[in-house]
């Protein structure tokens, strides 16, 4: 799938992802210096995660849009992003 960050409406990056399932939970995956990247101070305000809407036919996609709350661990080692559904089209 293909995930853009944004600060207001500039583009950051434009990489990939996917999503994978736990239990009763769902994670997405890509590299943290997508979503996170302190050295070169990225953190963007939201996501947009473009997925496939029709096995048939891969032109069909969905966008969906995060507010992105970046929370870190107090030793600092590690991290993590949470992502808060805004809105989707």
């Amino acid at each position: 799938m293909r995930i853009c960050t944004y600060s207001v409406e500039r583009l950051l990056t434009n990489a990939s992802g996917f999503f994978f399932a736990r239990d009763q939970h769902l994670f997405l995956v890509s590299s943290r210096h997508v979503l996170m990247d302190e050295p070169s101070r990225h953190f963007p305000e939201r996501l947009e995660i473009e997925v496939h809407s029709d096995p048939n036919d891969l032109g069909c996609s969905c966008i969906f849009l995060y507010r992105c709350i970046v929370m870190a661990r107090s030793c600092g080692a590690k991290g993590w992003t949470r992502l808060v559904p805004s809105m989707w089209h």
